[in-house]
């Protein structure tokens, strides 16, 4: 993950934060330490079990009424069953994941797109779109996108 301090083309300064494949995006290149460093992605078509507990981590919005957060935040979240996620009709099981409790707020949310989603340690998922309540969104599954993210690292 990087959080990055940007300058907009509207020329207003805004953060953002997400999950880098290519060190290359980086103005500096980030150095390997305890606090920094590399995650294991998965193989091509890993599907997480239903009732996992994962990890999901960004500097978005802890509130739907409070500004994005300054210090990077951490949510356990709960892989649920694809039937589940009829709030989304556009869901796609082999491209998606869907985690957390429809019921409740504790999600990933605005601020947090790009953020990844760990599960034992794995990056699993990105987070991708929601709903402006905070319900759980859907995240996009990388073991989907494993061969396009292998090209793309064989080329650096």
């Amino acid at each position: 993950m990087a959080y990055l301090e940007i300058i907009t083309s509207q020329g207003k300064q805004a953060a953002c934060g997400g999950f880098l494949i290519r060190r290359d995006f980086l103005k500096e290149k980030a150095s390997l330490t305890l606090a920094v460093g590399t995650l294991p992605l998965p193989p091509q078509f890993t599907f997480i079990r239903p009732g996992r507990m994962c990890w999901a981590a960004s500097w978005g919005k802890t509130d739907v009424k409070e500004p994005a957060s300054s210090t990077l935040q951490a949510v356990v979240l709960r892989i649920v069953e694809p039937q589940v996620c009829s709030l989304f009709p556009a869901f796609d099981h082999n491209l998606q994941l869907w985690v957390g409790n429809p019921q409740s707020t504790k999600s990933a949310f605005k601020g947090d797109s790009g953020g990844p989603l760990l599960c034992a340690g794995v990056a699993q998922g990105i987070v991708s779109y929601g709903q402006s309540n905070a319900k759980p969104p859907p995240f996009t599954r990388i073991s989907h996108y494993r061969p396009w993210i292998d090209e793309v690292l064989n080329e650096n």
